[in-house]
């Protein structure tokens, strides 16, 4: 990739922790625009400067093997910055509990709390300047662009390579895989994996007669919303976030890339946004006309709001991530089944894009053995028996296929269908460039233009062609942007 700018410039950044659909949560957004030439700013890059402390620069050189830490003297300390909080942030510290026990004397982890994914992100890229960045970076999924450019990590694909002993990437499920990864190299390795799922409350279904086996396509699930709404008083068919994920879940479910080229996965990255493609306008048409026909239920941008009045009886059907399955247990809620998110396009290529976070080894300004260290940590993390513990506490997708032929895990699966549903949806999504998502280090920028056009078509108070053209528009320079600030 092109080497970014050393030259002073201003770029303004947006990071977001996506709603939880846990009650009680909320999302927190930092929004930021600096100059990369002040001390404490929160920066693309370091700018071309090593002054601000033994991170400063770029990663260089081939990723380290096993004889790298077999020749540190004591104890190696691997540090870890995540945002991961609540059941799945304690599952996470037991897990590197664990990994320091069965490593004593030779490698200590040292785990850190950021508070939100933004927060995280935010220290991150002041660190990159002024020094101190840790030795493993735990960052959300949209963050795989920026931290792609900030070239100061070495790749997972790189680092599997020359420490053969350890995890094994083809185990890694293919949905997830691809979407760390970039001109056929993987960047980083998932750790926490949601998808979007289509939840449904079985009585007030059954009160409308809705034949289930309709609801595996976006049409059938806008003809069941206006068959429920036309039936069952005082209920409305469907409702969803309507933040930024959700319509590049509806892109990627229609079988089209978000943005181009090929979702921005080669030659650099995205170059543009595509809102306006057939099967996109579509897909977002068929949710908007139940949203403007009153069969939907707005709830806003928060996942919680959504969950709380599905929970509610307030509407038959929602779409929201598969973390609802935590919040809706917490609700009480029992007469509910999750299904499949809905497709739109064809089997082979659509599909859902996975949401959650990934584990990047930094490399800049750290030594050798500390780098093999992070990756031993990391193939831990990664590993089937860590990850079915961790997906039973957290309520995430367990990543390793490994868990396929563990009998506890099928034991867990029979007892809770919801998992069940997503697990076999996660095994079969397609890994296709539509559903690798948008590659992009501009890709809050773009949800922050793209959801109130979204949102103002929905409401009916802007025809959906004109808020596709504008979004689209808008998005796009947000990428151009993006590119020129960082030299691409």
């Amino acid at each position: 990739m092109p080497s970014l700018p050393s030259r002073p410039c201003l770029l303004s950044l947006l990071f977001v922790d996506r709603p939880s659909a846990r009650p009680g949560s909320r999302s927190r957004v930092l929004a930021v625009s600096v100059c990369l030439t002040a001390a404490a700013a929160l920066t693309l890059t370091a700018c071309g400067g090593s002054d601000g402390g033994s991170d400063g620069g770029k990663a260089a050189g081939a990723a380290p093997g096993p004889s790298a830490l077999a020749a540190a003297k004591g104890p190696v300390t691997v540090t870890l910055w995540h945002g991961v909080g609540g059941p799945a942030g304690e599952a996470l510290q037991a897990e590197i509990d664990a990994f320091n026990q069965a490593n004593r004397g030779k490698i200590v982890v040292k785990a850190s709390f950021q508070g939100s994914y933004a927060d995280a992100i935010a220290k991150y890229t002041s660190a990159i300047r002024s020094g101190g960045t840790p030795s493993i970076m735990v960052s959300n999924d949209i963050t795989t662009g920026y931290l792609r450019d900030a070239e100061q990590t070495v790749s997972a694909q790189a680092m599997a390579a020359a420490n053969p002993e350890d995890l094994d990437l083809d185990k890694l499920r293919p949905a997830a895989r691809t979407y760390y990864t970039a001109n056929g190299e993987l960047l980083a390795v998932p750790l926490n994996t949601s998808m979007p799922l289509l939840y449904v409350n079985d009585k007030l279904l059954d009160r409308a007669k809705v034949d289930r086996s309709t609801l595996g396509t976006l049409e059938g699930v806008a003809a069941a919303a206006r068959k429920i709404h036309a039936e069952v008083p005082g209920v409305k068919g469907i409702d969803q976030p309507l933040d930024g994920w959700w319509f590049e879940q509806l892109t990627a479910a229609a079988g089209v890339p978000y943005c181009t080229a090929d979702n921005g996965r080669r030659n650099g990255g995205a170059t543009a946004l595509s809102l306006t493609s057939g099967p996109q306008r579509a897909a977002i048409g068929t949710m908007a006309k139940l949203y403007t026909d009153g069969v939907a239920l707005d709830t806003g941008a928060e996942g919680n709001a959504a969950l709380s009045a599905f929970a509610a009886g307030k509407t038959a059907m929602m779409f929201n991530s598969s973390g609802a399955i935590g919040g809706l247990t917490q609700a009480g809620m029992k007469d509910y089944r999750a299904l499949p998110y809905p497709l739109s396009g064809s089997p082979s290529t659509a599909g859902a894009a996975i949401g959650g976070a990934a584990m990047w080894v930094d490399q800049a300004g750290h030594s050798a053995a500390e780098q093999v260290a992070s990756w031993k940590v990391i193939s831990y993390l990664a590993s089937g028996s860590a990850q079915e513990r961790f997906a039973k506490a957290s309520g995430y997708a367990p990543i390793n296929t490994d868990v396929d032929t563990s009998p506890s895990w099928k034991a867990f699966l029979a007892k809770n269908e919801p998992y069940a549903v997503l697990d076999k949806q996660f095994a079969n999504t397609p890994a296709t460039t539509p559903t690798s998502g948008c590659l992009s280090g501009a890709m809050q920028g773009v949800r922050d233009v793209v959801v109130p056009q979204m949102q103002q078509a929905f409401s009916g108070k802007t025809p959906l062609d004109n808020a596709l053209k504008t979004a689209e528009k808008a998005a796009t320079a947000k990428i151009k942007d993006y590119r020129e600030q960082a030299g691409q």
